[in-house]
């Protein structure tokens, strides 16, 4: 079985055609490894840009990418083609789902289908890193982060090239692959709920008569004691979170517990955290809670 991991640069620009802006892709990078993850081949081509005539400031100097160079490159049609040649029956690899997006966006552009032509079985490889590090689930772990966490060098890598930073990611793979953590990891790209979960758009509620809020979401235990506490004021909606202000009659401890609700494909995701009642208690409001469920 062979694996690829795959990187892409793109260029946000405005289409005429959408009334909006798109990430049009400007290069695919990959490389290709076997079962042992001996590099087996590397895929490298510029994709000539068709929507925006122009790279904007930021992207060239991120990627050093010049409009000349583009010119010489192949339609985005061109280079899927020739990658889903190159690639043949691997399983996909791609450092978050950003470049899983930008594809099912371009090809829908393109093609006039968001399906991706050569995507049959795919891992997310910064959440595979991220489980295999016990990441902080509430941060996303970038791949600079991980090489230095895993104590590789990154001299040496062609740092936001596509094939440089796909060269990379292998490195990160290698220190943390292991067969029994790897293939439960395997998603089917095959199935519209692939798609359907990857494009689904999070929504924060603010709406506490919601019917996918329980009851024991707006409840607190003490964090002094740990017995259940009592509400003594209103929920107030401050920064897309619900803030009140709780006691508890065992040890008369005081404290705000504050609750966010975060529609997500799989359901409704709750976070709670507990702030401190003092006279920084505006500032403390800003401050993101723990996560508890």
């Amino acid at each position: 079985m062979n694996i690829v991991i795959l990187d892409l640069e793109w260029n946000g620009t405005y289409s005429r055609k959408l009334k909006g802006f798109m990430n049009e892709i400007i290069e695919f990078g990959a490389v290709k490894v076997d079962g042992n993850l001996n590099v087996v081949d590397t895929f490298e081509s510029l994709v000539r840009p068709q929507v925006g005539k122009k790279l904007s400031g930021k992207i060239k100097t991120l990627t050093s990418i010049t409009n000349e160079e583009l010119k010489d490159g192949l339609q985005f049609m061109q280079v899927t083609s020739r990658f889903k040649k190159w690639a043949g029956d691997a399983v996909f690899m791609t450092w978050g789902t950003s470049d899983i997006l930008a594809l099912i966006e371009n090809c829908r552009y393109f093609c006039g289908n968001e399906h991706i032509p050569f995507l049959k079985r795919y891992i997310n490889l910064q959440e595979y890193c991220e489980k295999m590090l016990d990441y902080d689930a509430t941060k996303q772990m970038g791949l600079s982060t991980a090489a230095q966490l895993l104590h590789i060098d990154e001299e040496g890598f062609d740092h936001h090239r596509a094939l440089g930073d796909s060269l990379l990611s292998l490195q990160c793979f290698r220190k943390l692959y292991t067969p029994e953590n790897f293939k439960p990891s395997i998603q089917d790209a095959t199935a519209q709920e692939f798609y359907d979960k990857l494009l689904f758009k999070t929504v924060i509620v603010c709406d506490l008569n919601h019917p996918l809020i329980k009851r024991s979401d707006l409840r607190f235990e003490c964090d002094v004691c740990g017995r259940r506490a009592h509400r003594t004021g209103d929920w107030q909606l401050k920064n897309k979170s619900y803030r009140a202000e709780f006691v508890c009659w065992h040890c008369h401890h005081r404290f705000y517990g504050r609750v966010q609700f975060k529609l997500k494909y799989e359901g409704m995701v709750v976070k709670k955290g507990i702030l401190p009642v003092n006279s920084e208690k505006d500032k403390a409001e800003d401050e993101d809670p723990q996560e508890e469920s």
